[in-house]
């Protein structure tokens, strides 16, 4: 199965730039392009069912049309790469989802994480 990258752009050049660089990489990616002024983004998005949605941060409608905390949820496995062409950074945001039942569970996931960063 093919893997599937979503570019969210309301016509960023920077983001679609990306895109299309990366495919020559990375020939075995399917890229798509969303227009997140869409009213259906959501639904789109899910249907596409990428593992990684490009978001270029500067590209101002993109950020406020549509909502990380909505994409992560519908899509637990996913990475949204946040694009700073400014500041010639991404960040990395992942889903990770843990079961927690009791105050332990909570501080083995904080105590996880200080040893993979450290």
């Amino acid at each position: 199965m093919q893997e599937r990258v979503v570019v969210l752009s309301t016509q960023s050049l920077f983001a679609e730039g990306i895109a299309n660089r990366l495919q020559q990489h990375l020939r075995q990616v399917e890229f798509k392009i969303v227009d997140p002024r869409q009213p259906d983004t959501m639904a789109q998005i899910i249907a596409i069912q990428p593992s990684i949605v490009f978001l270029d941060v500067t590209d101002l409608e993109a950020v406020r049309y549509c909502s990380l905390s909505k994409l992560l949820l519908s899509l637990p496995k996913l990475k949204v790469i946040r694009l700073n062409p400014q500041q010639g950074q991404i960040q990395v945001v992942t889903s990770e989802q843990h079961r927690v039942t009791e105050v332990r569970d909570l501080v083995d996931v904080i105590e996880s994480s200080a040893v993979s960063s450290g």
